[in-house]
């Protein structure tokens, strides 16, 4: 007769398609654990004990949250969840009695290296507060269940039927929010952008540098650190502009895109613009993009690239998914598009030459040439 404990291989049947099937319908899970981690500060307290740390549940809650009153079983719990997604590595001792037979078992955790995009950077970026505004109850989880009517009535948008606002005013009420979105798109910006300057060399030649649309100059200031002798010009909203921090080599420029962009650049650079936009506004920036540029100037777009047909080795699964995102949080058209849509976008504005210089995981970069 068999007993609790012993290690006799059960014989264990496994359907691949019923397995992923029932994944798909519960992976909401995965987000929800992940965010709740990161709201306790377990990925925060495991990256400050050191690379090599190993840390049981208690461990890591009396370095995460000193002082509190903690359900180590419902903590356990989610550490072990994460850990079968391999994005914490769950480490097992076992001790035995006298005869062997197992009486007691300690986890310890460690960060894999996935984990690491999830701890808070203020250098070098991160995607834990990108993770915060897509699980945000107040904001985005609602909008989801609005999604199908979009379907059923292209004048409903998912994120203001939610909310009674679009997603942009949404923020202008809510600074809380605001700036966990801010936040969210600095860390982004700033781990995509160390790995667009490896990959793209096409600021070499640049001099001065207008980032339309530039937020709080996260990746503008990666630009000018990366070749010194660029001059930036960051320009953005008046209520954006007014909280930047001062940066050297770099001017803070308000105003609307849509009515003009500052001239004085050799090249203008967009990240995450396009893709925000319907068709007809796009033209509208490219083109004021076109006359505020001198004759040899350019235009370095990055955004995501949907492909015209998928590779499933590459990002555009990625980009897909990220395409929804665009559907269900904006009502201004906002939509990810292929190399063949962005080319018939620069031409109309009166670009001589587009071209996708090279790609990023999902992100591709792109030039439109004034010549």
């Amino acid at each position: 007769m068999g007993s609790v404990g012993e290690t006799e291989k059960v014989p264990t049947t496994i359907d691949r398609v019923r397995l992923d099937a029932f994944q798909l319908v519960t992976m909401s899970a995965l987000p929800g654990a992940l965010a709740a981690l990161a709201r306790l500060n377990i990925f925060e307290a495991l990256a400050k004990a050191g690379d090599d740390a190993q840390l049981t549940a208690a461990e890591l809650a009396e370095r995460a949250l000193p002082g509190k009153s903690i359900n180590m079983s419902y903590l356990s719990r989610l550490l072990r969840m994460v850990s079968g997604k391999n994005i914490l590595r769950e480490v097992v001792t076992t001790t035995g009695d006298k005869n062997g037979a197992p009486v007691a078992v300690e986890r310890r955790y460690a960060l894999e290296p996935i984990a690491r995009f999830l701890v808070d950077d203020p250098e070098r970026g991160s995607f834990v507060h990108l993770l915060l505004t897509y699980q945000s109850p107040g904001a985005f989880l609602q909008t989801w269940e609005h999604l199908h009517e979009s379907v059923l009535d292209d004048a409903i948008q998912p994120f203001a039927r939610a909310h009674g606002m679009n997603a942009w005013e949404f923020g202008k009420h809510n600074p809380q929010f605001d700036k966990v979105f801010n936040k969210a798109m600095a860390g982004n910006s700033k781990i995509y952008m160390r790995a667009i300057l490896d990959a793209y060399h096409g600021f070499e030649d640049v001099k001065v540098v207008v980032d339309v649309g530039g937020g709080f100059a996260a990746a503008l200031s990666l630009i000018t650190a990366r070749y010194p002798h660029i001059k930036g010009i960051n320009f953005d909203q008046p209520h954006v502009i007014d909280v930047c921090p001062e940066l050297p080599g770099v001017e803070h420029v308000s105003g609307n895109m849509f009515e003009s962009v500052p001239s004085g650049g050799d090249a203008i650079f967009m990240k995450y613009i396009l893709h925000d936009w319907d068709d007809e506004s796009c033209l509208k920036i490219l083109k004021n993009c076109y006359q505020a540029l001198p004759a040899h100037g350019k235009v370095i777009a990055v955004d995501n690239m949907l492909p015209e047909i998928i590779d499933f080795e590459g990002g555009d699964p990625m980009a897909l998914q990220v395409d929804i995102h665009m559907l269900a949080f904006n009502d201004s058209g906002a939509r990810e598009r292929t190399e063949r849509e962005l080319v018939k976008l620069g031409l109309a504005a009166g670009f001589n030459k587009v071209k996708v210089v090279c790609k990023v995981d999902l992100l591709a970069v792109t030039e439109f040439h004034k010549a």
